[in-house]
């Protein structure tokens, strides 16, 4: 199929692609300082659901604007530290974030957390 070289050449090809690719993302992770991390309180509505309060943690300010263009959500505020415990319905928990609910049902909102591939838990 191929000889040696031009695998060795391919997979250079590929490795550097990537290294290239996540460079960026290392850069974004590293400029951000404790500091640029709280939380972000918006309005989330989208063509599966919503309105509902919620807010997600832990987020940039960057982030949060950028939340609040997203599908029909808005209302997007930043602050510093996590989202408020008090009055959860629930929250979503993925492995970059959790999206905390203020109202809704739980039931559904649970199931929309699975397609997210997240893990609910009540109250929380």
């Amino acid at each position: 199929m191929f000889d040696l070289a031009h695998q060795v050449r391919l997979a250079t090809v590929f490795l550097v692609v990537v290294a290239l690719g996540l460079a960026p993302l290392s850069a974004q992770q590293a400029s951000s300082t404790v500091e640029d991390v709280g939380h972000c309180r918006f309005n989330l509505q989208n063509q599966w659901a919503g309105p509902y309060k919620a807010c997600i943690d832990p987020s940039t300010e960057a982030q949060c604007e950028e939340t609040g263009k997203r599908d029909q959500n808005n209302g997007a505020t930043f602050a510093p530290g996590a989202c408020p415990a008090s009055g959860r319905v629930g929250s979503c928990a993925k492995p970059d974030s959790s999206v905390h609910y203020y109202d809704g049902d739980a039931g559904s909102i649970e199931v929309g957390c699975g397609f997210q591939g997240g893990t609910w838990k009540t109250g929380s």
